[in-house]
């Protein structure tokens, strides 16, 4: 039987596991136990019992629901002279209330004898009548017979997917699927359609089953959404001031908007529609079973042809007030005080956030990612006083956006004391940094800080917890500067330690700003934090002896164990390894122009 699971938490996760029984077969080969308990005559059959997991996951009526009551479901058997035999071939499993029991092959309300199977993996016709479980009864497709299992073949693979709510009875054009194939070594399929009808879709992972000794033992399945989520999130650090009209722009040239939150590509490179082709390698000696697939984007190039539509940006509408149970406009509510002032959250804890919103998957993106925005500064000694800044950018790299199917992606951007934004005539010295968090379930995280500014400075470290935190862990950070240039260590790039002196340690508090860096390594004597502690700034110098264990080096890669998705990332940049309980602060120098970025390093981390 099977079971079929649906994780609800952030992205759903769809965990499909088969139980296998016995089988009946006149030509059974295999030893005595094996051929006593194949002669029980047991069928593969289909279930909705839950296993544990770490999420209560979906079950039942409710998970048949998230998958609209059906899957389809391709298996294949491996016999021991290594020949190969379908044994269900793009088969419909249909989910039908209080069923369970009342046929061999229905264990717990799931089908698939009596149906007809779908020759090409999808549903016929547009308009065609369809079967109460909203699939189209395929005049093609062959008769689904009762299935037993041979205990004499070496392994079974599997792997399902379900169009999910994407597949209506309205007359809509459905998802479909096109070039469902069985090599000998690997198996694909495609899924095309809508943004809307391919995010409804369901994947699951291939799995290998070589133990068919026990009866009933358990084949886990694992379905995945095949979309992606993002959203964005704003806080401000700037000291004496808090941030209020965020307004965003849909491009660099077009107006900027209080109502609607946006990011942005300037190659309009976001998928819209077309087709994904979902690719499985069958291992040949499985260590867990589990093989999950390659996903790739099919562009209009490919057999056959597929429409892509594309789009320049994504839309996250509202920001999402303090209770989280309504949406307001950016520029015109409150999001984190609680005295009626509007001012956006003033840590990356209590960031002010957008909605997630549903995006197709993009795992060979190569764009990066804008933000443009204006905002008003207001003074917090009570006067009143307001500067308004415009045209305020941020840029995340392209090896950040490399959107991966059951992913939710959160970029976050700091408001901090310099900018390469607008005030007035003069750009300014408030700059808006990014924290690019990936929440997932189960599937990875991703967090990145960028500094807006022209140009920006990214950092990232694997496994961090900066949004919550607001500090970096001891161990490998990585620093990435936009424009292009190699960093060559001690000419254009340097990493310097900053420590404060607090004239009373019972009630000052330490504040190291950008701004109060570059102050300090233009003019060490006297230098000042934001707070007005005594501010050190001194150099890590790599050529020192003995060497560092901080020191800054260049690098042309992030290798595969450090990178967000497990896959080694070119990249033009520097790494250092922080030590527990350190500010640092790294320098890169463009001519006479110098650009810093503050990275806070947690005591005891």
């Amino acid at each position: 039987m099977i079971v079929l699971k649906i994780i609800t938490k952030y992205l759903p996760l769809a965990t499909v596991a088969i139980m296998m029984a016995a089988c009946a077969s006149e030509d059974f080969v295999g030893n005595q136990e094996l051929k006593q308990e194949n002669e029980n005559g047991k069928a593969i059959s289909f279930s909705l019992t839950a296993a544990p997991q770490t999420r209560a996951p979906q079950t039942g009526d409710e998970a048949a629901v998230s998958l609209n009551n059906n899957f389809v479901i391709w298996g294949e058997k491996t016999m021991s002279d290594a020949s190969h035999q379908p044994v269900f071939k793009n088969y419909q499993v249909n989910y039908v209330t209080n069923s369970a029991n009342t046929t061999t092959s229905n264990s717990a309300g799931w089908e698939y004898v009596g149906y007809k199977n779908l020759p090409n993996g999808t549903a016929t016709a547009e308009g065609e009548s369809l079967n109460t479980n909203g699939v189209a009864a395929n005049a093609n497709g062959v008769d689904q017979s009762i299935k037993y299992w041979d205990y004499s073949a070496t392994k079974y693979d599997f792997f399902a997917y379900s169009l999910g709510l994407g597949h209506t009875t309205t007359g809509e054009s459905p998802t479909t699927t096109y070039a469902m194939s069985s090599p000998m070594s690997s198996y694909t399929y495609r899924l095309s359609g809508t943004k809307d009808q391919l995010a409804a879709c369901y994947i699951s992972d291939l799995y290998t089953k070589t133990d068919m000794s026990a009866t009933n033992a358990q084949v886990l399945l694992n379905f995945r959404k095949l979309e992606s989520q993002v959203r964005i999130a704003l806080y401000e650090t700037i000291p004496g001031y808090s941030v209020k009209d965020v307004k965003f722009y849909q491009s660099a040239s077009a107006a900027s908007s209080g109502t609607e939150a946006y990011i942005y590509t300037p190659e309009g490179s976001i998928p819209q529609n077309g087709t994904y082709r979902i690719d499985y390698t069958a291992p040949e000696t499985p260590a867990t079973g589990h093989t999950v697939p390659t996903v790739t984007w099919v562009t209009d190039d490919e057999d056959p042809p597929v429409t892509v539509t594309y789009d320049s940006y994504v839309d996250f509408g509202n920001a999402v007030t303090t209770t989280g149970t309504t949406w307001t406009d950016w520029a015109d509510h409150d999001y984190q005080e609680t005295t009626g002032e509007i001012y956006i959250g003033r840590t990356s804890n209590e960031a002010t956030k957008s909605p997630y919103v549903s995006v197709l998957p993009n795992p060979g993106n190569t764009a990066n990612l804008h933000l443009k925005v204006d905002f008003t500064l207001v003074s917090r000694d009570g006067y009143g006083e307001t500067i308004k800044v415009t045209g305020a950018t941020a840029v995340v790299p392209a090896a950040y956006a490399k959107w991966q199917p059951n992913y939710n992606y959160t970029y976050i951007f700091k408001i901090s004391d310099e900018t390469n934004a607008t005030i007035g005539s003069i750009t300014g010295l408030y700059p808006i940094t990014l924290n690019a968090q990936v929440i997932t379930d189960p599937v990875g995280n991703q967090e990145t800080v960028t500094t807006v500014s022209d140009p920006s400075i990214t950092t990232y470290q694997k496994g961090s917890d900066y949004a919550t935190t607001n500090e970096y862990k001891a161990g490998t950070i990585y620093v990435v500067v936009d424009d292009g240039t190699t960093l060559t260590i001690g000419t254009n790039a340097n990493l310097y330690t900053a420590t404060v002196t607090l004239a009373d340690p019972d009630n000052d508090v330490a504040n190291i700003t950008e701004t109060s860096v570059a102050n300090a390594i233009a003019s060490p004597t006297g230098a000042k934090d934001a707070n007005g502690n005594d501010l050190t700034v001194t150099l890590i110098d790599p050529e020192n002896t003995p060497e560092p264990t901080d020191k800054l080096t260049a690098i042309t890669a992030i290798p595969a164990a450090d990178a967000p998705h497990g896959v080694a990332l070119t990249i033009n940049g520097a790494k250092f390894t922080a030590t527990a309980g350190t500010t640092y602060v790294f320098e890169y120098i463009n001519g006479t122009d110098k650009y810093y970025k503050v990275i806070k390093v947690a005591a005891g981390s």
